[in-house]
């Protein structure tokens, strides 16, 4: 199999604990398989987005160079380039499956991309970093949070670098930061990410069970494995003291300071104290260490000996009686735990989180009340006034999974992760709709042909015309008469249903998707939720927006494309929508079920429109899938000097108003008049249909649907 590991960094420029786990776990995996490693690096002499290799114990180390991240504001969890970047990458590597395992200074379009260049995603939560922009739900004041919402997001996003005073830090931060738009928009593609991903993992119940509270579901407990420790005998120290120890980052999270004044506060010289770790930066707060030496006073210089090379953890675990972690956010599955059961060092944790489903109170360690340093105090000196409690909870440390039982339970996921991918995308039919232009119908059909999604393509020729040659496996289904845009895609999916199809893609003859939209948009519709979606729309003569989306405004009955006329950029997730436009959309047949068939007495114009309206009234939701394109060509099916478009835009401009968004008396015919007038308006701007014939074809609409007169147009 070859897998992908993805993570945020990599040894020797990350050494935090799922670092060490990936390195372990990329060392494993490749003995058996064929491992790459794509990591985020920081290195000031190299280009951005400059990618490096190099290979160690046999697996494949691919750096991608991001040096702005690190001091990038709140927008940071999504990068275009970077994910055009890593995407090479993934292409080249043609991975089976991609672990990711973080993506902090990354992008999150990582996921999508792995996706779309046939690669199953498997997600493992090492901590909150998808739905906390701090990662660690635990706001500026060392508080545990509840769970994102943009009001309380706002208190800490930005407030951190500022060098002042905290609330007044905050105040500003909501001045210049991000608005609530911007912060639910991190959090909607941040679970649009966890949703794409066919497998999320978490090491321990606990971060299940939070996640579940906020809202991911379908979350696998799988607890991570961890390499043998070189283990060094246990010392006693010379002078009989009793050692208190902490190993990792000396930031304000891992409650280093809770740790320091209980220190202080037994006041017995019998106590030592040794935090093994570096201090950096918490969030733009540099001023920790300075805080940390004050309460430890003329004891700082002795209890900090700094970080130290991991050949040594046996060795420094080994010196130590007790290993404290006092960690004020809520802790999921930190391995130093692990690294202390093995060596059979006691432990005493902060009551709370992994910490306490990982630590038993008075079996295999000790808890505490998470930030109470006097809870943390009576913990120490029991131990050391209890001789026989420090060598019972060191006897009964638990066994800790091996990297090895690890691996196995972890490939066999990869299995089950590979056949969700699988099966996500469902049976997908595609509906080219065509009238005598056979040409573009051809290579409509040939855009959607994904040999990864296998989809059954149909072509309706809508009534008598011209032939071509289609490519081989494309079917056609020849309707005696056209029977409009309604009918005739209505034909086709009644067709592809028959073919045992599930998901359809409607596309005009003068449309066409870019490679890997097909089965975007068929595996964002793996959720129940989600009635249909749409590419982005760009034009075919210039690659600008056509739409991202249509909004119906109610007053004027009239449909705006979102976007319209903006730059297309890359993007990655879902951007929901209030409908979609008729060019290229996917629905599902669920959907279908509940909402009913396109309305064909549209014939043409607005259908797309009203059957997004039906289904959002049906309780369903749409999107934009932001990664997925189609181009249009726009104006082809009538033509553009047709006058038949302009009656069929007033009369069915006027049905869409009263059906959609009903309104009585004097403001339903207020809104007849402005609907009929900026028909008119237009009809009389227009350049393209002789300037009678188009006014003639606004009057006509508006009096046939005033009239009832529906379908296709008399004498038409």
């Amino acid at each position: 199999m070859r897998v992908m590991l993805v993570h945020h960094a990599y040894p020797p420029e990350g050494i935090g604990g799922s670092e060490i786990y990936t390195e372990s776990l990329a060392r494993r995996l490749a003995r058996d398989h064929d491992v790459t490693v794509l990591h985020r690096s920081a290195d000031p002499g190299r280009g951005d987005y400059e990618v490096g290799e190099s290979r160690r114990d046999g697996v494949r180390i691919v750096s991608l160079n991001t040096p702005r991240w690190s001091s990038a504001g709140f927008e940071a969890y999504r990068d275009p380039r970077a994910a055009a970047a890593a995407a090479a990458v993934i292409e080249g590597a043609r991975p089976d499956v991609v672990h990711v395992g973080h993506l902090n200074g990354l992008s999150t379009g990582i996921v999508s991309e792995a996706r779309r260049l046939g690669a199953a995603v498997v997600f493992t939560l090492h901590d909150f970093g998808t739905l906390c922009a701090l990662g660690q739900l635990l706001n500026l004041d060392l508080e545990v949070c509840p769970g994102p919402t943009p009001q309380r997001c706002l208190g800490c996003v930005g407030a951190g670098r500022i060098p002042i005073a905290r609330p007044v830090a905050r105040v500003l931060a909501r001045l210049r930061g991000p608005d609530e738009r911007q912060v639910e928009r991190r959090l909607s593609e941040m679970r649009e990410v966890l949703r794409q991903a066919d497998m999320v993992l978490a090491p321990s119940r606990f971060m299940r069970g939070r996640m579940e509270l906020m809202g991911v579901s379908g979350i696998r407990v799988l607890p991570l494995g961890h390499e043998p420790v070189p283990l060094t005998p246990h010392r006693s120290d010379p002078a009989g003291r009793f050692r208190i120890g902490l190993i990792g980052s000396l930031i304000p999270s891992k409650g280093v300071h809770v740790l320091a004044q209980a220190f202080r506060d037994l006041a017995d010289p019998r106590f030592t104290l040794h935090l093994h770790g570096a201090f950096v930066p918490y969030h733009g707060d540099s001023g920790y260490e300075s805080r940390l030496r004050a309460i430890l006073g003329p004891l700082a210089e002795a209890a900090l000996p700094g970080p130290f090379p991991r050949s040594r953890l046996g060795e420094v675990l080994a010196g130590l009686d007790v290993l404290v972690v006092p960690s004020i956010w809520e802790e999921n599955a930190p391995l130093v735990v692990q690294e202390a059961f093995l060596a059979r060092v006691p432990v005493v944790v902060s009551g709370h989180g992994g910490l306490a489903e990982a630590v038993r109170h008075d079996v295999d360690g000790l808890h505490f009340r998470p930030g109470d340093a006097a809870d943390l105090a009576r913990a120490l000196r029991r131990l050391a006034d209890d001789c026989g409690l420090l060598a019972r909870l060191a006897a009964q440390a638990p066994d800790v999974p091996t990297m090895d039982d690890h691996v196995r339970a972890l490939v066999g996921l990869y299995g089950e992760a590979r056949g969700r991918y699988a099966s996500r995308r469902g049976r997908v039919g595609v509906v080219v709709l065509d009238r005598d232009r056979p040409e573009d119908a051809a290579a409509a059909a040939r855009s959607a042909l994904d040999p990864g999604v296998d989809p059954r393509v149909l072509v309706v020729e809508n009534g008598p015309g011209r032939t071509t040659t289609l490519p081989p496996g494309v079917a056609v289904l020849r309707l005696p008469e056209n029977r409009g845009y309604a009918g005739g895609m209505n034909a086709g999916i009644a067709w592809l249903r028959r073919e045992g199809c599930d998901r359809f893609l409607l596309l005009n003859n003068d449309a066409s998707l870019e490679a890997g939209s097909l089965r975007m948009l068929a595996q964002a519709l793996d959720d129940p939720r989600l009635a249909a979606v749409g590419p982005v729309v760009v034009r075919a003569a210039d690659g600008r927006i056509e739409s991202a989306g249509v909004r119906f405004g109610p007053r004027s009955g009239r449909a705006r494309l979102d976007g319209f006329g903006r730059r297309a950029r890359p993007g990655s997730g879902l951007l929901p929508v209030q409908s979609l436009s008729g060019a290229a959309f996917m629905i599902r047949a669920e959907a279908l079920d509940r909402v009913g068939p396109l309305d064909e007495e549209y014939f043409h114009s607005f259908e797309d429109t009203d059957w997004c309206a039906r289904a959002r009234a049906a309780g369903f939701t749409l999107a934009v899938v932001r990664g997925a394109r189609a181009r249009h060509g726009g104006g082809r099916t009538l033509g553009s000097r047709s006058a038949d478009r302009l009656y069929y835009a007033a009369r069915n401009h006027l049905r869409a108003a009263e059906r959609l968004a009903p309104l009585r008396g004097t403001r339903r015919w207020l809104r007849r008049a402005v609907i009929v007038s900026l028909n008119m308006a237009h009809a009389l701007r227009q350049g393209t249909v002789p300037r009678l014939d188009a006014v003639r074809a606004v009057i006509v609409g508006s009096r046939d649907f005033a009239r009832g007169r529906f379908g296709p147009r008399e004498n038409a």
